[in-house]
């Protein structure tokens, strides 16, 4: 119990103040958390007490004795690490330890390298610091209990009062339901509610407990009510789509920005100064300015451009073997139309599971870090320019029309990219790493689009640069916060008409909006992206859905809803008077149900 109070202690003076909660929630915090500990402790002391129980009835006990020690030792060393994973990917994304975090871990080479950077020395020092005590004390406060110290009775009666202690105690109590994550999930503030999640507790129950994703766990009405609730949302009267570009057949190129967050780009309401030449291109094209990320890693943002399939809470289809190459995806429609397409990333194609699922898509020719001379690169792959280069030599030699994808790389955390250090103020040295490597990575991407405008084929192309998702730097940005996913969105190139350069729209639309999007103005059917709206459509509703671990937010041109699935309630809501906001609610429930009920159903969809 010390040692969990402490990682708590350290948890909220990391990541919180008195200021921003209150001294009675962040005790309140203290006091929920306790009998999630009491549960954590003694499902620790289970073998101990095993060891305890047999030793009593044993001549010699000086073996067991050692053995609880070293036990006692490696679990001080495994709760420390655990702790220390928390604290770094808290850091990261507003999250402690979850299903997909662990699951990065087959990818040593990427995660380690993030996990125990410099940026977090400080972290591992104090970890240090608490391993030292923890066996310091360990060694003061035990003292082995022999089998000559012990009459009959007691014999009989500790082992009985242990295993009672035991049972109570892994319940964390004596209440009717056992502790679960609703019990420590009490506020407004995540960073409460994840201060009061033990860290033994989760990872535990992520391990031996994990999500299944053929159990739908957001059953939140009927099938059919369900339904009935999206088929309303999306039920509109037709419209004709207003045309921006000067050819049905143009090449299309979707650039994926790494981690670009609204906060960093002041064309869409972010600081001044960082991304100066996004500005400048934004002049050129379609600037979405209430555009959001559907979550909040890499292969979300780009199942959903790709798929039109909003991200899950605490599960992705691209981890799935067997459902990823059942659902309909962009470059399958590309394909058929007679594009040539293209994938280029200067990173690990095996990362996430990206390339089985390109060439599942169809993807006719795939570039990863193995397929061209890298120069200068961080721990996830190659600096931006060098890939932007890669894409434009190939695309010299490549029958137009094309359809090809690109994955920014550089300004993926912890920012370790050695590039010119233009912003140095902040307290917190990582936020001007963010600052500095967005910077740099802003003149990557201006001075690409200008190399472009050389080519044969650019007047020819249609450019979609987005976000594949949003980044808790440099505001700390909760996870489930509407502007922690909000990106930058611009549609260029030389394909697109004179009269739609340098307009601004403050039309709301999310990633799974751009297949429908697109294909409107190519002329090309979108029936297979049901999710996807049209975004020149001007009757098509107007909403931004995405998710967070463990809920959904919903963006309206009216109204911001947070619902809290581990609460089962709002947590946050722009307008409390808006007369429309439980049909909203109701709207984003029956979403999310029903989209992680298509995901369990693929499972018995036949290969196409």
């Amino acid at each position: 119990m010390i040692f969990f109070t402490i990682q708590r202690i350290l948890f909220l003076s990391l990541y919180s103040s008195f200021e921003e909660y209150g001294m009675n929630e962040i005790l309140l915090c203290n006091i929920k958390a306790i009998p999630m500990d009491i549960a954590s402790a003694f499902y620790l002391t289970g073998i101990p007490l095993i060891g305890i129980i047999v030793s009593i009835y044993l001549n010699k006990t000086h073996k067991i004795n050692r053995f609880i020690h070293v036990y006692s030792v490696v679990v001080i060393i495994i709760c420390l690490l655990i702790c220390i994973g928390d604290l770094g990917i808290f850091k990261v994304w507003g999250t402690k330890i979850n299903a997909r975090a662990i699951s990065y871990l087959v990818y040593p080479e990427e995660v380690l390298p993030t996990l125990f950077s410099i940026e977090n020395l400080n972290l591992m020092l104090l970890i240090g610091a608490q391993l030292f005590f923890f066996i310091w004390l360990l060694k003061k406060i035990t003292r082995p209990v022999e089998n000559d110290e012990l009459d009959r009775s007691s014999k009989i009666l500790i082992p009985i009062f242990l295993l009672a202690c035991f049972i109570v105690g892994i319940r964390g109590g004596l209440q009717k339901i056992p502790v679960n994550r609703n019990w420590v999930f009490f506020s407004k503030h995540s960073t409460l509610n994840f201060a009061g999640l033990n860290g033994f507790w989760n990872f535990a129950d992520i391990l031996f407990n994990p999500i299944n994703s053929q159990n739908n766990q957001y059953v939140y009405f009927k099938p059919n009510d369900a339904k009935k609730l999206v088929n309303e949302m999306y039920t509109y009267p037709l419209d004709s789509t207003k045309h921006i570009l000067t050819t049905e057949r143009p090449n299309v190129v979707i650039i994926f920005l790494e981690s670009w967050a609204a906060d960093v780009v002041e064309c869409v309401g972010g600081e001044k100064d960082v991304t100066p030449k996004f500005g400048e291109l934004a002049k050129e094209g379609i600037l979405f300015k209430r555009f959001y990320a559907t979550g909040n890693r890499t292969e979300q943002g780009m199942l959903a451009v790709l798929n039109a399939i909003p991200a899950l809470p605490v599960s992705s289809i691209i981890t799935e073997f067997g459902k990823f190459d059942k659902i309909e995806n962009l470059y399958h429609v590309f394909n058929n139309a007679g594009y040539h397409t293209s994938y280029f990333t200067g990173g690990r194609l095996q990362f996430d599971n990206i390339e089985a699922y390109m060439r599942s898509s169809g993807v006719q020719h795939i570039v990863g870090e193995d397929n061209f001379t890298i120069i200068n690169r961080t721990n996830w792959g190659a600096y931006d320019d060098e890939t932007y280069n890669k894409q434009l030599s190939d695309l010299h030699y490549v029958k137009e029309p094309f359809f090809s994808t690109l994955s920014s790389m550089i300004t993926h955390e912890f920012f370790d990219a050695n590039v010119p250090k233009v912003f140095t103020k902040d307290k917190d040295r990582v936020c001007d790493s963010y600052r500095n490597t967005m910077h740099y990575a802003d003149s990557c991407l201006y001075a690409y689009i200008q190399s472009a405008k050389k080519t044969s084929w650019y007047k020819n192309t249609l450019f979609i640069i987005v976000a594949d998702h949003s980044c808790i730097f440099p505001r700390g940005r909760k996870n489930y916060e509407p502007d922690r996913h909000h990106i930058p969105m611009l549609i260029t190139g030389g394909a697109l008409k004179e009269e739609y350069r340098g307009v601004e729209t403050d039309v709301i639309g999310s990633h799974i909006d751009i297949p429908a999007t697109i294909l409107a103005q190519l002329n090309l059917s979108s029936q297979k992206f049901p999710k996807s709206k049209n975004l020149f459509n001007a009757k098509s509703p107007k909403f931004a859905y995405y998710t967070f671990d463990n809920g959904f937010g919903i963006v309206h041109a009216e109204n911001e809803i947070v619902f809290d699935h581990n609460q089962m309630k709002t947590v946050m809501e722009k307008n409390p008077t808006d007369k429309n906001k439980e049909k909203l609610l109701n709207f984003g429930k029956a979403f999310l149900q029903l989209t992680f009920q298509e995901n369990i159903d693929l499972a018995e969809i036949k290969r196409k």
